[in-house]
């Protein structure tokens, strides 16, 4: 088993996610347009955002609780790492939340860890070719589109094309 570290930046602490961020979780899980171009349709209950909570523990190799101070989660970042050298990121925040730079202050705490502690050569990011604020965000975050991937995932929009952005050591 491995070890989420807490990590944390001026004005964010990144903790390790747990079962019981369910409940927090779930505002932005449920939330249509925070889940507009995710791959799973907005929750509808709570055990939904419990399941959703195990799946990602159980694939990741490091999930993170986004927080200001340690407290209540109001987003989750996971870093999942299907090769030996190559890292993947999924985040997700509450609409209450973005626009206060969490979002970059995550991720680049993350990518240190990925980068240094895990030592993966490469990050990435698969995001819905319309998602524009993702886009932007893993744009500041030194992310470069590599790939634009046809037809690659279906949401309550579709079948849609994404955009592979990623991020080299």
């Amino acid at each position: 088993m491995t070890v989420t570290p807490t990590l944390t930046a001026p004005g964010i602490v990144l903790r390790p996610l747990i079962p019981t961020d369910a409940a927090a979780l779930f505002i932005a899980l449920s939330d249509p347009d925070v889940q507009l171009y995710r791959r799973a349709p907005a929750h509808t209950a709570l055990f939904e955002t419990q399941a959703y909570i195990a799946d990602t523990l159980a694939k990741s190799r490091a999930a993170w609780a986004i927080t200001i101070d340690g407290g209540e989660a109001l987003g989750r970042l996971a870093l999942r790492v299907p090769q030996p050298d190559t890292g993947e990121f999924g985040i997700v925040i509450r609409a209450a939340a973005q626009g206060r730079g969490l979002g970059l202050k995550a991720i680049q705490l993350a990518e240190d860890f990925a980068f240094g502690d895990v030592g993966v050569r490469v990050l990435r990011a698969n995001i819905d070719i319309e998602n524009a604020a993702s886009r932007g965000l893993f744009a500041r975050a030194g992310f470069q589109i590599a790939a634009h991937l046809t037809a690659d995932r279906t949401t309550d929009l579709g079948v849609r094309d994404s955009v592979l952005m990623e991020k080299l050591r």
